[in-house]
This record gives structure tokens, sequence and C-alpha cells, in this order.
């Protein structure tokens, strides 16, 4: 079979694991890109309708306490960079003001905590329903959260929790994650679909591996009922980690990888993330047959040197104390409703 046969056979059906890696593999021009591009974007369409959902995010609610550190997190160059967790009250300072801006939903974000982290997490989702009780709420914090603590999540109202394991190969795994746990995570991930909690997990393109490998990842997910959203990041090296000097992912293959996923997954919400995470890329996203982004909306986290606002002035950055709160939605909404898609926000943001 041809790759476009699969294109053809893929605009009315989910591909087969055998037809991905074929289209994986043989889609390396221009022309070709296009082709799979048009039929993501109309599964997308079609399917998970033509509706671009903006998440907020407040961060970091945990610490991570993995060690060694994964060698491709800041924490293994040896800078402790915004590793110190928000406060209750910052918590709530930073969702009150998401809420403002018309997003519907709102990433909880933290470090991985293999002693547990259910108290935590549970304190701080009561938190946010006192300020901001409209937000639907989606957990990250990797394999920190007990059976238990997922059943007191979902009776608190959350919508998603998220375990990921990056890649799918387990020597790629063990390589660049030695603290982490793929048994844990896997774990936690059946767990979150048994519950009945939407189930999020992100895939690491460029990090190592195979075609093989990212399809073995899209096509695990398929095990699971409740997948509600699968965000695909790009490989971003951080200066003085074990991996500065390991080549970046470019954002056509990210982008290429998430359109074959579109053609498995074609209901559920897809992402981009990593290397992919500029408002310019957005289109790049959209052609590509996504319609969800994380770090393109409202975020609350602690205050850096480096502001989107120095280079893209339509960006909203409100400064409180040694907090930030970056409202990327007067430009990426513009971006998005620029492609033909209408957005999933209430009302845009009026906070200057």
């Amino acid at each position: 079979m041809e790759y476009r046969d699969v294109l053809e056979e893929a605009k009315n059906r989910e591909i087969t694991k055998e037809e991905a890696l074929l289209l994986l593999k043989e889609i390396n021009t221009t022309q070709k890109l296009n082709e799979l591009f048009e039929v993501a974007s109309k599964v997308r369409d079609e399917e998970a309708k033509p509706i671009f959902k903006f998440d907020g995010f407040i961060g970091t609610i945990t610490p991570c306490n993995t060690n060694p550190p994964c060698k491709y997190c800041s924490r293994s160059s040896g800078r402790e960079t915004f590793s110190e967790p928000l406060t209750i009250e910052e918590i709530k300072t930073g969702a009150k003001l998401i809420s403002e801006t018309g997003v519907k939903r709102v990433e909880l974000g933290g470090g991985t905590m293999p002693g547990g982290a259910g108290d935590r997490v549970i304190e701080t989702v009561e938190a946010v329903r006192v300020v901001a009780p409209t937000l639907d709420i989606w957990i990250n914090v990797g394999p920190s959260l007990s059976k238990d603590d997922l059943i007191q999540l979902k009776k608190l109202g959350v919508k998603e929790v998220c375990s990921s394991l990056e890649t799918y190969n387990p020597e790629v795994f063990a390589e660049v994650k030695p603290g982490d746990s793929r048994e844990a995570r896997i774990r936690l991930a059946e767990e979150i679909d048994e519950v009945g909690l939407g189930l999020k997990s992100v895939m690491m393109v460029g990090i190592g591996g195979t075609s093989e490998d990212y399809v073995d990842y899209i096509f695990w997910l398929k095990g699971f009922k409740n997948l509600t959203h699968f965000p695909i990041t790009g490989f971003r090296p951080i200066s003085g980690t074990p991996l500065e000097k390991h080549k970046a992912a470019l954002s056509i293959e990210v982008a290429k990888i998430g359109a074959v996923a579109r053609l498995v997954h074609r209901k559920v919400d897809i992402s981009f993330g990593g290397i992919m995470n500029d408002p310019q890329l957005l289109p790049l996203w959209i052609m590509a047959g996504a319609n969800r982004a994380i770090h393109m909306g409202p975020h609350w986290h602690r205050g850096g040197k480096w502001s989107w606002r120095d280079h893209l002035p339509e960006i909203v950055v409100k400064t409180i104390g040694n907090m930030e709160f970056n409202n990327m939605l007067p430009l990426t909404t513009r971006i998005v409703k620029k492609m033909g898609m209408d957005v999933d926000v209430k009302v845009v943001s009026k906070i200057s």
C-alpha cells in the first residue's frame, strides 16, 4: 500500500499500526506533508470539531524529588530554577486571574513526589474551587498519586489527570529518566482510567528511539477508554544538563508525528509542546490537526528575567511580587481565528 492509499482510507476510518508507521517513514517531502496535514485537519474538524481549546497553567504546586533528576530537565543542570512550590494564597491569586480571561480549564502542574502528593494536590484543588468554581481542573504531578487520591480528586470535580512516559522505549526511558519509574507511570495511567478520570499522557519527540517507538506510544494509548488529551512535545536542550548537546527536535517532525496521531486518535484532544511552544508555530499546530494548547493561554508562575512581552507586545504580562502572570490569549486567539477555527474561550481577556 502506498502512502496516498493510506491517507485516502484515513478520511473515513482509523488507521492501523502498520499504516501509521508507513506514513512516518514515507512522508518526507513538502508535497507529502501537505497531503498528510490536509487529511489530519479534515479528521480533526469532522470528528473532534473545528474548535480550539486553550488551557490556563498554574505551577509549580509540588516539588520534584526525582533522584537523580531527568537528564533533560533543568534540575539536572544543578540550577534550582523556579523549583519552590507556590503557596496556597499564590495559587488562589493565579486561579482568579486565569478565570477572568475566559478560559474554561486549568492545569495544576508540579514535580514528582514518589512518596505521595495526594494531600497537597487535594488542598490545591480545594483552594482553586474557592476562587474559580467554574474552571475545569486537571492535574500533572507525575506518579505522585494513589488510587484513593484519584477517587477523591474525581469527587472534587477534577476532570483529567496526566501520566506521561515521554518515551515508550524502556531503554531510552531508563537512560534519560534514571530516577523515575516507567512501571509507576504505567500503573498511574491504568488507575486514572479505572477510576473514570480523563487520561492525559505526554510523548516527547527527539529524546531518542525510533519511528516504531512513536507508533508504539500512539497505539499503547488506544488501550485506555478514557483518554482525553494527547500532548506531543518536541525535545528542547537546556544548557548545563547532560543532554545540552543532544539535537533539538525539528518542529516539522513533531507536527508530522502529531498529524499521524490524529489519524488514530480521531476524537481526542491533541496539542503540542516543548520546542513547539512558540505562538508563531500555532498555524503549524492547526495544520497538523491539533485542537488544544496548554502553554499558549494564561499562565501563572514565579517571575523570570525573560518575558514574552519583550518579543510579542500583544502578550499581557502582570507582575505581582515575585510572581508573573502571562496572558497570551490576545495574540494566540487572533492567530487561531485567522486560521479559520473557533476558540473555546468565554471572553477574550481585557486585563492590561
